[in-house]
């Protein structure tokens, strides 16, 4: 009869011992599983931010407001003694942040969840694609664009932009002594000029220059279609299907008034460019290095195209040239009402200039006052009041508070600057504020906000903040901004608390009412001295 010998030991121990560490992992695995939705759970049962009473289904889309929204989340703020605040809109958790701590902590140090960016329904519909300002952190093209600009505008190269600049100034100054009614027309020529000839290699020369009525046009849907991400078309994307009559806000009727500006700015510089690399005439530009990349790459590579080239200029061009604009805008509606501002600041440019030239850049680090001057600019009124919108990519708790996936994170950029236990007298245009208390100023920090946090911050804020700095300094030094009369020859005194602001994904005062002039002839001479043609 045949028998079965008996088993190995070895071979018995083995099985046993495999059968015993499948029971462990599956006892590991499940334990996880339940620590992990265990800790799910605990976020859930953690409280959002502190926010108004939400309505069912609707949540607060009755209560958010259509224009000043910046300065309604900093008054529910200090309501609820929070600077985090929670609203929702049918369904869609909004996340404000309104101190410079809380800012810091999520969009920079946890930047890998904050730094996305949600779908602009108002934004695709005006056409904007493959823009670096609005693109989502994980899109193939965002490194791209990232890289190129870094590199066009990155502080080491800086200094070649300084030619341009400088005779941007005086051409401005120039044109505002010719044309004192005009000034807005010479800041739109000004902040175009720059960016134009920085993007294209094309040099502005008159007010009737199409890129001056592209550049108006684009800033018109920047800063007039309503508070980025919260806008009629934004809350309900159903509304780009249908037609103008069923969207109340009027979103998606703006929409559709202006975006022949944006396939402007889009098409208008690339084909332009375009045409003069076939003639053989194109200047050196962002706009030619990237073609010519593109054209260098290995054959079947799609880093580059032609439509990434337009987005990544584009993006430039609107940015460039709306946030100079806006901030020198403030600048003035600023400074208006402060004579003796401007009396210091000339009396510093004197000194270090003299009268009888411009101001340059070799100047800038021993002008402290006006460079002070600037920092107050951006402080004054942020031309992004709530800055482009994040998107939180998971769950997350910040100070005992839930902040779900998802989220649209807003950073309030006018509480951060109007906070009253940072700046005394926000509304006050005080240069000196960020003296040390012991050279008689306030102590107080400057202004950290106006190029944006984190993996989302401005690659082009040093050529930006020059742009600012020359044209400031330039204006000081031969131009005094006075206020504008009324008929009996009174002056009229614009209070900047209670003044209209425009309300978009940038903005600058309403209404400026002023009257500039030299401030004197022997400056009317400088001025129109230093105009190139």
């Amino acid at each position: 009869m045949f028998t079965l010998p008996p088993p190995h030991p070895t071979t018995t121990t083995t099985t046993t011992t495999m059968f015993v560490l499948t029971i462990q992992d599956i006892a590991v695995c499940v334990l996880l599983y339940v620590l992990h939705l265990g800790l799910k759970r605990s976020k859930k049962i953690l409280p959002l931010p502190p926010g108004p009473p939400a309505d069912p289904l609707l949540g607060h889309m009755r209560i958010m407001p259509s224009t000043g929204a910046e300065n309604a989340f900093y008054r529910w703020g200090k309501e609820y003694n929070s600077d985090i605040i929670h609203v929702s809109v049918l369904g869609q958790p909004i996340i404000v942040l309104n101190s410079l701590q809380a800012t810091v902590d999520l969009l920079e140090k946890r930047g890998a969840i904050y730094s996305d960016r949600p779908q602009f329904a108002f934004f695709d519909m005006l056409g904007w694609y493959e823009c670096l300002l609005l693109t989502g952190y994980n899109h193939r093209s965002f490194p791209v664009h990232r890289r190129l600009m870094q590199n066009y505008f990155a502080k080491s190269n800086a200094s070649r932009f300084d030619t341009v600049q400088t005779r941007e100034a005086r051409n401005l100054v120039k044109g505002i002594t010719e044309h004192p009614e005009r000034w807005q027309d010479y800041l739109n020529k000004y902040s175009t000029g720059i960016i134009i000839q920085l993007i294209t290699g094309h040099e502005i020369k008159t007010l009737d220059d199409v890129y001056l009525q592209i550049a108006s046009d684009v800033r018109t849907t920047m800063n007039s279609g309503g508070t980025a991400g919260a806008t009629g078309v934004d809350l309900i994307p159903l509304l780009r299907f249908l037609p103008s009559w069923c969207d109340l806000s009027g979103s998606t009727s703006f929409v559709r008034k202006w975006r022949h500006a944006i396939w402007n700015i889009y098409n208008v510089p690339f084909e332009r460019v375009q045409a003069d690399v076939k003639a053989g005439v194109a200047q050196p530009s962002l706009m030619l290095s990237a073609m010519q990349e593109m054209d260098a790459q290995e054959e079947g590579a799609d880093t580059l195209t032609e439509e990434r080239i337009k987005g990544l200029c584009a993006t430039a061009f609107a940015g460039g040239a709306d946030t100079t604009f806006d901030t020198l805008t403030t600048f003035v509606f600023g400074i208006v009402n402060y004579p003796d501002v401007q009396e210091r600041a000339r009396e510093e440019l004197d000194r270090v200039v003299g009268p009888d030239r411009m101001p340059d850049f070799a100047d800038r680090e021993y002008l402290p006052y006006v460079e002070r001057v600037m920092y107050e600019s951006f402080r004054f009124w942020p031309v992004t009041p709530l800055g482009p919108p994040h998107k939180s990519t998971e769950d997350d708790v910040y100070n005992g508070m839930f902040i779900p996936k998802g989220s649209l994170v807003l950073f309030n950029a006018f509480a951060m600057t109007h906070d009253e236990s940072v700046y005394a007298d926000p509304w006050r245009f005080d240069p000196d504020r960020y003296l040390p208390r012991e050279e008689g100023g306030r102590g107080e920090p400057l202004p950290t906000v106006q190029f944006g946090f984190g993996r989302r911050v401005c690659p082009g804020r040093v050529v930006g903040e020059t742009n600012i700095f020359i044209a400031i300094a330039t204006m000081l030094h031969v131009l005094t901004i006075n206020k504008a009369k009324d008929a009996a020859g009174n002056e009229i005194t614009v209070d900047p608390e209670t003044a209209k602001y425009t309300t978009g994904l940038t903005s600058h005062p309403e209404t400026v009412l002023c009257n500039i002039v030299p401030t004197s002839e022997r400056a009317k001479r400088l001025a129109m001295a230093y105009h190139v043609e």
